[in-house]
């Protein structure tokens, strides 16, 4: 009796280890930088952002990097080829949200959380460490993305715990990308830079399932390139579900 309790016992054990490591699996950390090929230092922060996302993702955590290049930067002598107005609308959209005192590269945001200087590792490896030991109580998962059709992309998506004054962000990113920079702070570099946002679509969390369509006008991803998908609060900027899609 006392072997078949004790086996009992180890079944429901086991079953709580499992449900925790579930909703461990549920945390993650997006971190989103303001960045520009015309700022002088945005290229150190962009490398501190590589090493901790490259030792979290080593580690099998779900750690999410996307550079926004600012379009500020471009009456500077150079116009970085990334950038976009949009962007910097987001940039001011964030600092507004989140009661920051000013707008400036490179600046970083990690769940949508207040903003801080890029290259503050310190800071940065506590806000994404602390991202990590929270668990969402939203999901969003990609169930099918297709083949480019008439320059447009259709993406099924499931969202659990759909949320009306929430909104389904898409980000196209590349992964890699190379640059020499002829004039500028940066001038006689070549910046290799990674996860630069190449496209970004908001669209309304109406249902927990359904289809967006993605215009992608001459953009064209394929390998080297990723789509992410996330909820965000419309009000207060926080990201409370992420999920990346390689694409291939």
């Amino acid at each position: 009796m006392n072997k078949i309790l004790l086996s009992l016992f180890l079944v429901a054990f086991s079953s709580v280890l499992v449900a925790q490591n579930t909703q461990t699996q549920k945390s993650f950390a997006v971190v989103e930088l303001f960045t520009s090929q015309g700022c002088g230092k945005s290229p150190n922060a962009e490398n501190i952002i590589k090493q901790i996302v490259d030792k979290a993702q080593s580690e099998g955590k779900q750690v999410i990097s996307l550079a926004y290049h600012v379009d500020y930067w471009n009456k500077y002598g150079w116009h970085d080829p990334y950038s976009n107005m949009s962007y910097t609308r987001r940039q001011n959209n964030y600092v507004s949200a989140t009661s920051n005192s000013e707008v400036y590269t490179p600046q970083v945001f990690v769940n949508g959380n207040t903003g801080f200087v890029g290259s503050d590792k310190v800071k940065l490896n506590a806000e994404v460490n602390k991202a990590l030991e929270t668990s969402s109580k939203q999901t969003i998962e990609l169930t099918h993305v297709s083949p480019l059709i008439n320059d447009t992309l259709s993406v099924n998506y499931t969202a659990a715990k759909a949320d009306n004054n929430s909104s389904l962000v898409f980000i196209i990113s590349e992964n890699k990308t190379s640059t020499r920079i002829t004039k500028g702070e940066n001038m006689g570099k070549t910046l290799e830079q990674e996860n630069v946002v190449r496209l970004l679509q908001i669209f309304p969390l109406n249902a927990a399932k359904g289809v967006v369509k993605i215009p992608v006008s001459k953009l064209r991803p394929d390998h080297g390139f990723a789509l992410i998908a996330y909820i965000q609060n419309k009000q207060t900027k926080r990201i409370t579900a992420a999920t990346l899609y390689a694409f291939r």
